[in-house]
């Protein structure tokens, strides 16, 4: 309806020999346009091209400059069109992955446990010692009182040898002082009697030789019984030595155990704690990734609000532009109409 409210003016104006085009509220200058009804008919030709032209202008300044829709730029905070996720598929492949055995823990009481072991090794190797000691004593002792008894038998029999030897000697005296008779059983006698002291001499010799023999072995004996009692004696000593290393070992790990226990206790208390902590932090942070992703998300969401508003401002300012540019077009054909009509008009007026 303004459209055909402001033909008609114009027309009115033109008729009325007044100026029609004048500068709008826009800031649009519009050329003034004067028809005189001259008989020339070159300047009312002109006058009539002025017209048309200044005719289709201004409805199309009106239509664009005085329409009260919306404006055909973009404001420029309306957020561009949210992009559409794109659709990805991962393809998944089966992997066997082995599984690593886990590292030998290293035990912290390794070294007194070992120390134990060879102290409890070392003591029980002395404990076989002065068994064996004790045995090799014991043996030797045996063996001394043997040789003793060897030897004190052996001194007897030497000391029979001689009281053997005295006696055939003291028959002999007395035989030899019965020859001076002369008789034949006399000398008989004497010669039987020196026989045998020849004969307890010998035995005499051999008896004192085995005594001999048997005091060296007493001898032997006793030095074996000496040194035998000299090793037990370090054997025992040795076996104290180890079974005070065993206690003190022992000793030492049962304080190093309880020490370590209290170092676990306390690292596992820690670890719990540190584990909770983490947790807690997790948790915390978990909660604020969540607060932000809804943030961003609003955030998204209002934008895509924006951008949507904004699309449909767009599409709706280009629907009403092309409907103002397609009345501007019938505008157009109207005005030649009615030029058309003014010239049939002024023609008629000439005649």
């Amino acid at each position: 309806m303004r459209l055909s409210g402001l033909a008609v003016a114009t027309f009115a104006s033109i008729a009325a020999n007044t100026s029609a085009f004048a500068p709008n509220a826009n800031g649009v200058a519009r050329a003034p346009l004067t028809i005189n009804m001259a008989s020339n008919n070159n300047e009312v030709s002109t006058a009539m091209d002025s017209a048309k032209n200044g005719l289709l202008s201004a409805v199309a300044a009106s239509m664009i400059f005085l329409s009260p829709g919306p404006a055909l730029v973009e404001p420029a905070y309306a957020a561009a069109p949210a992009a559409q996720p794109v659709a990805t598929k991962t393809a998944t492949t089966s992997k066997t992955v082995a599984k690593k055995e886990e590292p030998v823990k290293a035990d912290p009481l390794a070294a007194e446990k070992a120390a134990l072991a060879a102290a409890k090794k070392k003591y029980t190797e002395s404990t076989a010692a002065v068994t064996s000691a004790k045995k090799a004593l014991n043996d030797a002792t045996t063996t001394l009182g043997k040789a003793e008894t060897a030897s004190k038998n052996a001194d007897n029999k030497v000391t029979s040898a001689k009281k053997a030897l005295i006696q055939a000697n003291d028959k002999l005296a007395d035989a030899k002082a019965k020859e001076g008779s002369g008789s034949a059983a006399a000398l008989k006698n004497v010669e039987a009697l020196a026989g045998k002291v020849g004969t307890a001499k010998d035995e005499l010799q051999k008896a004192e030789a085995a005594a001999k023999t048997a005091k060296a072995t007493k001898d032997a004996a006793a030095k074996t019984v000496k040194d035998a009692t000299t090793a037990e004696k370090n054997a025992v000593a040795a076996e104290k030595t180890a079974k005070s290393s065993v206690d003190t070992a022992a000793k030492k790990l049962e304080k190093d155990t309880k020490k370590l226990a209290e170092s676990e206790k306390k690292a596992a208390k820690k670890k719990v704690e540190a584990e909770k902590k983490a947790k807690a932090e997790a948790k915390k942070k978990a909660e604020a990734e969540k607060k932000a992703k809804q943030i961003a998300d609003k955030k998204k969401a209002e934008a895509a609000k924006k951008a949507k508003e904004a699309a449909q401002k767009k599409a709706q300012a280009i629907a009403e532009t092309e409907a103002k540019l397609k009345a501007i077009q019938r505008a157009e054909k109207d005005s030649e109409a009615k030029a058309k009509q003014l010239e049939a008009e002024i023609s008629r007026l000439k005649k």
